[in-house]
Parts: C-alpha cells; sequence; structure tokens
C-alpha cells in the first residue's frame, strides 16, 4: 500500500501523537467508545496537520490511486503533490505570523501548460504570493465550485489600501 515502510512508520507515530494529544470531543467519544486504535479516516483528517495528509499521499504506493485522487481536483499527480506542498508550506507561513506579501519562495511549485479550466496567464511568477493564492482558490474551486474566496480576498485588500499587491505578484486587472 505504502511506498517507504520508514515513512509509513514516521506518519504513524505523527498520527498517534495527534490522536494522544487530541482534546477534541468527537476524539474523546471514539477512545471512550471504540477499541480500535484509530478512527476512520473522515475522522482522523480533522486533528490532522496538512503536512502529514500530504506526506500520506506522497506515500502511497498505487500510481493508479494517486491518479484517482489527483483527478478529483483535475490535475496530474506530479502537479497535485507540488500543489499540496506548496499550500502545506503557505499554510504554515501564515500560521507562524511568517512574512508572505512581499515574499519569493524558494520552492516552486510546478507549473501545469495546459489546464482543463481557466488558469492565470503567463507571466505570473510562480514563486510570488498571487500564484500560491491561485492555487489555494483552485484546490477551493474543486471542493466548493460557489465559494466566495475572490470576493473574501478583495474585501481583505480592500480593508487594507497600503499593501502592494504588486509585492504579492499580484498582475494588472488581477479580479477579472
Amino acid at each position: 500500500m505504502f511506498a517507504s515502510q520508514g515513512k509509513f512508520n514516521r506518519t504513524m507515530e505523527l498520527i498517534k501523537k495527534e490522536m494522544d494529544g487530541s482534546k477534541e470531543d468527537f476524539i474523546l467519544h471514539f477512545k471512550k467508545k471504540y477499541c480500535d486504535a484509530f478512527p476512520p479516516a473522515w475522522i482522523l483528517v480533522e486533528i490532522l496537520p496538512l503536512g502529514v495528509l500530504t506526506r500520506i499521499y506522497e506515500n502511497i504506493r498505487s500510481h493508479s490511486l494517486k491518479k484517482k485522487v489527483a483527478a478529483c481536483f483535475e490535475l496530474p499527480v506530479p502537479v497535485f503533490t507540488s500543489w499540496l506542498t506548496v499550500i502545506t508550506l503557505t499554510r504554515n507561513s501564515c500560521c507562524h505570523h511568517s512574512r508572505v506579501w512581499n515574499r519569493v519562495y524558494a520552492i516552486s511549485p510546478m507549473v501545469v501548460k495546459k489546464m482543463k479550466r481557466p488558469w492565470i496567464s503567463d507571466g505570473i511568477s510562480p514563486l510570488r504570493t498571487f500564484y500560491e493564492i491561485c492555487i489555494i482558490k483552485w484546490f477551493v474551486g474543486r471542493v466548493s465550485p460557489q465559494n466566495d474566496m475572490k470576493e473574501h480576498l478583495m474585501d481583505l485588500l480592500s480593508l487594507f489600501p497600503a499593501v502592494d499587491v504588486k509585492a504579492m505578484g499580484f498582475p494588472e486587472k488581477w479580479q477579472e
């Protein structure tokens, strides 16, 4: 099932640590009611860090299974893996109050040549925050097609007009 037993063991240690430390009612209920060591995946993902989920995906041995998961997001496997890594790093930067607004990222996400749906235009730097926001928007759009992420972003930026969106890699007329 998994490509590397060592990575699997380390991932299981991280999952166990999250389970042991969780004070969530649904986890406490599970521990009290069931004798299984771990709850079903749909429960477990509620407490796992995004990085652990990324590691699980990366370590899946079956390419056809990886392909099925990536296809849900209309992406090829290498791009899906790359984008998972990028949003994990971006999320961690935000969570730890690191600078993201005018940053040039060290890890470049894979760039898709042909997207099944509209994507950002050529000339947008994949090393800037705007590109990463677009990646997040892609995922959100697949999970919740009627989402209002763009409107929330526009509202947020309007609250801070002094922020230079060009420093984040936003192109002219990005709202369009």
